[in-house]
């Protein structure tokens, strides 16, 4: 058995039976399916021209799974590491505060608040503790001194950075107010931060909150001490008036039944002074409350809050802010050191934005502000009027009662000026009494009130009532992984993509559909793929069976046309034209055909040494007119099949080719041949074969799956067609195929002649 240098192997065992050691294809008939070398769609997609489909990236990554999996896993690799690198671990601080739905209280316990109503609660103290003068009070903490903290070395507003940094929430929408901080910082760092910021919180809102909800305790004790001292002033004032008139019937109550009766209605007027007086009293205590709490600093900053996160504009431009600062994020992840145009100019933009919403703010400041100066709360405004229209109604009843008074007054005159006054003065006293026992009840309600537990207290807290932070290290080793692995496979999957990419834009033909239903080139036949065992009787027989679709489908079309002399060629090295030909002349040989092989790749000449035949005195010499035709025709092992070598190459020879001796050479061979096969050079690179197709009856092209380049082969055919070449069709190679089992049990099986036989013993 022999190669020659185009990777071809000749079997000598079985004479003619040649077998192509590259990758060789199938065995199938295929149709015409347009005009012979014009380009059609193949599947709806240009095979020239057009762009890449599923099928041609899984035919690219086919042929170079070897790196596109060996380069994607070692960039998946890399990029899994340098992300798991560019996250770093990221440790968490939080701590917690109870926030109870209803407020809590020691005496009434029938108010229940509603859920829109702590709703509210709960967004207050959202923001309040994300507020700017919570996190600076914070920032001025002396104790935790956070100011100085590496977490702000690069934050240009250290209150802004904090604000975006620190999350606060209620989780699961329940009663637990959660502030959390996260970052690839010390725990201790972040600890520090959340405390601080919480301690701040208690001592700027909820013990303001305290400080307030005492203010109405207080202002109620004020008012029973001046009380006290009016009734005792007026005890006096009747104990004084009591010794000058020397009476002491009012005590002993000695009246005849006229003056009981008007004494009795006396009595009556004074009560109802005293409820009318104690409801006015009562009235403006809640006013003097309410309206303490209105002007209080605490309120109108949240009102203030409030008005500007109602405010469209500053939303819309907060959420842009907050949009800005996730693109830098996602840029930075991208950029492994320094920074880039693109988050250089968001931060710009970020800081313009930034700017916009603090000259906003100061204007909504400025103008809340000058709207109290100049037009009262309207709360305020209501309930002043409220209060106002009560007050003259209670006046007018009181007006209506001094009126009666004064006229049972008169009458009491009349009947008993000495005591009348006593009784009167012993009866405001009275009513002075009963209205200081009803604030005195108040102050002590209020007080029991102030002991009861606080709406809002810190899960877990130092002897100080300070929160206490809980931290966490390594919280996000998941989403790490995650990244990485998210990264590699992204990493990987470009990798892929891009060699295939780079593989589909050579072109390389992918089967023989893109030869007939792309290219317009009929496919004649195929010839099958070579397996690890090239000499298995299996790859024989789909050898031959392949090769002889191809010559039967050449002798069909001699029967119409003439095609007794056929070049085989392909449109560059490599791509199997000399197993064609050489295959293709066996089975011409093997139909009982006589068949003429001719070497016509004289630059590099391959048949002489798959036929172990010399090189010299061949082609070359007869165009040189150094030798006959017929004398350098060799038969050889295969019966009915001659051989022409190429011989030995020059100038002579090849510049002899593109002359008029060629024809009466090929003449003469026709009249002593029924098949002349020419193995050709290829028509890319050199003109031997343009030449020698001139001569011939047509031309078949040898491609090579996998290898073979749609455009070359484009190309070549139009070269072909171009000085006169008819294209019988196209073998392709290489293509996968599983052989027919009637074909490989047909080669198996032993023929009659070679059967031993039985000899006849006589008795």
């Amino acid at each position: 058995m022999s190669v020659n240098e185009n990777g071809n192997i000749a079997s000598p065992e079985s004479g003619a039976s040649l077998v192509p050691t590259n990758p060789v294809a199938v065995g199938a008939l295929t149709g015409v399916h347009g005009p012979i070398g014009q380009p059609v769609a193949a599947g709806g997609n240009d095979v020239l021209k057009g762009g890449m489909d599923r099928s041609g990236l899984m035919h690219a990554l086919r042929r170079r799974w070897l790196l596109a999996s060996t380069t994607g896993l070692l960039l998946s690799a890399a990029v899994a590491a340098g992300l798991y690198w560019l996250f770093p671990p990221t440790n968490s601080a939080s701590t917690q505060f109870q926030v109870a739905s209803n407020p809590m209280t020691l005496l009434d316990r029938t108010a229940v608040q509603t859920t829109t109503d702590y709703d509210i609660f709960k967004g207050t103290q959202i923001a309040y503790l994300k507020s700017p003068f919570v996190l600076n009070a914070a920032l001025r903490n002396e104790r935790y001194n956070i100011a100085k903290l590496p977490f702000f070395d690069d934050a240009d507003d250290k209150v802004e950075y904090l604000q975006d940094e620190l999350l606060v929430s209620f989780p699961n929408n329940g009663e637990i107010l959660e502030v959390t901080l996260s970052g690839p910082y010390p725990e201790q760092e972040l600890k520090d931060i959340v405390e601080a910021v919480c301690a701040s919180y208690y001592d700027e809102v909820l013990f303001r909150d305290r400080t307030s909800r005492a203010r109405p305790l207080q202002i109620l004790q004020g008012s029973l001490k001046d009380l006290k001292e009016i009734v005792y002033d007026k005890m006096t004032e009747y104990q004084t008036l009591a010794e000058e008139a020397g009476s002491s019937a009012v005590y002993q109550g000695g009246f005849d039944p006229e003056t009981k009766l008007m004494l009795s209605e006396v009595m009556g007027l004074l009560n109802r002074r005293s409820k009318i007086e104690e409801e006015i009293g009562e009235a403006t205590m809640q006013f003097k409350v309410f309206e303490a709490q209105i002007n209080d600093p605490t309120y109108q900053e949240q009102l203030a809050q409030q008005q500007m996160s109602m405010d469209p504009m500053i939303s819309q431009m907060q959420q842009m802010v907050m949009y800005y600062q996730m693109q830098i994020r996602s840029e930075a992840a991208l950029v492994k050191r320094g920074t880039s145009a693109r988050i250089r100019q968001l931060e710009k933009q970020v800081q313009e934005l930034q700017q916009e919403i603090a000259m906003a703010q100061q204007q909504m400041l400025a103008q809340i502000a000058g709207e109290r100066s100049n037009d009262p709360n309207p709360l305020l405004k209501t309930q002043t009027m409220s209060y106002t229209i009560m007050r003259q109604m209670k006046q007018a009843e009181l007006a209506q009662i001094d009126q009666e008074f004064e006229k049972l007054k008169q009458d009491l005159y009349a009947k008993a000026k000495n005591n009348t006054d006593l009784m009167l003065r012993l009866a405001e006293i009275e009513q002075l009494r009963e209205v200081e026992q009803g604030i005195a009840t108040k102050i002590q309600n209020l007080t029991v009130e102030s002991e009861a537990p606080a709406r809002i207290t810190a899960v877990s807290a130092d002897p100080a009532q300070r929160p206490i932070a809980n931290t966490f290290n390594n919280r996000n080793q998941l989403q790490r992984y995650a990244i990485s692995g998210l990264g590699g496979l992204t990493a990987l999957v470009l990798t892929c993509l891009a060699i295939g990419y780079a593989e589909f834009s050579k072109r390389r033909l992918n089967g023989p559909d893109q030869v007939d239903e792309g290219l317009g080139i009929r496919v004649i036949g195929t010839l099958p793929r070579l397996g690890g065992k090239s000499g298995s009787h299996s790859v024989f027989a789909q050898l031959s069976e392949s090769i002889d679709s191809v010559r039967t489908a050449l002798m069909h079309e001699s029967t119409k046309k003439k095609r007794q002399l056929v070049l085989v060629t392909s449109p560059e090295t490599a791509e199997g034209r000399t197993t064609v030909a050489s295959q293709l002349a066996a089975s011409l040989a093997r139909a009982g055909r006589r068949t003429l092989l001719i070497d016509g790749d004289m630059r590099r000449p391959a048949l002489h040494s798959l036929f172990n035949q010399p090189l010299e005195d061949g082609l070359c010499e007869v165009l040189r007119t150094e030798a006959e035709v017929t004398d350098v025709i060799r038969p050889t092992q295969a019966e009915g099949l001659w051989l022409m070598t190429a011989g030995y190459c020059d100038s002579d020879a090849v510049r002899a080719l593109a002359t008029d001796q060629v024809q009466p050479i090929f003449d003469k061979l026709r009249a002593d041949y029924d098949f002349i096969i020419i193995d050709g050079a290829p028509v890319i690179g050199v003109a031997d074969s343009l030449l020698f197709g001139q001569h011939c009856d047509g031309a078949i092209l040898s491609v090579l799956r996998d290898q073979s380049s749609v455009t070359r082969i484009h190309q070549s055919v139009e070269m072909l067609r171009g000085v006169g070449v008819r294209l019988i069709g196209a073998v392709v190679n290489g293509v996968s195929s599983k052989a027919d089992r009637r074909v490989t049990h047909l080669q198996q099986v032993t023929p009659k002649r070679q059967q031993p036989k039985l000899e006849m013993v006589e008795n």
